[in-house]
């Protein structure tokens, strides 16, 4: 019996400790420019700040799109994140100027923002794509 739970234990300390890899694709668009700065992804500190906390959370898929302004010719970044909770899929997303001045968001299951912020953070804008995405196989 005690052969029976000694191999049970090292089967299962070597399951936890190899099996739980987790396999992600990073797709990175460092070809543009925005902001003002070649590479925003790289040399904008706040964005690239939030790419690094992106890359070690918890989120099943999460994107970054880069907006612009059609009047202002200002850009923004809309980050969308899609996650497990109490195995439900939930979704949540962040609008933020430049600066990083959180502007606009919304979160699946709560109550939702008024719908004139929304149309404030998306009034004249133009969605220019996705520079980044990251996402668990």
């Amino acid at each position: 019996m005690k052969k029976v739970i000694s191999t049970l234990l090292i089967v299962f300390a070597v399951t936890v400790f190899t099996g739980c890899k987790r396999n992600y694709t990073v797709y990175e668009r460092h070809d543009i420019t925005a902001c003002g700065v070649k590479d925003p992804l790289v040399n904008v500190k706040w964005l690239a700040e939030k790419c690094e906390e992106i890359k070690k959370g918890k989120a099943k898929e999460v994107t970054i799109s880069l907006l612009k302004d059609t009047v202002t010719q200002d850009n923004a970044f809309m980050i969308r994140y899609h996650y497990k909770q109490r195995g439900k899929d939930m979704y949540s997303g962040d609008g933020y100027d430049c600066s990083g001045k959180w502007l606009y968001g919304f979160r699946s299951g709560m109550m939702p923002f008024p719908p004139e912020e929304k149309e404030k953070f998306f009034k004249n804008k133009m969605d220019l794509g996705v520079i980044f995405k990251f996402s668990f196989k």
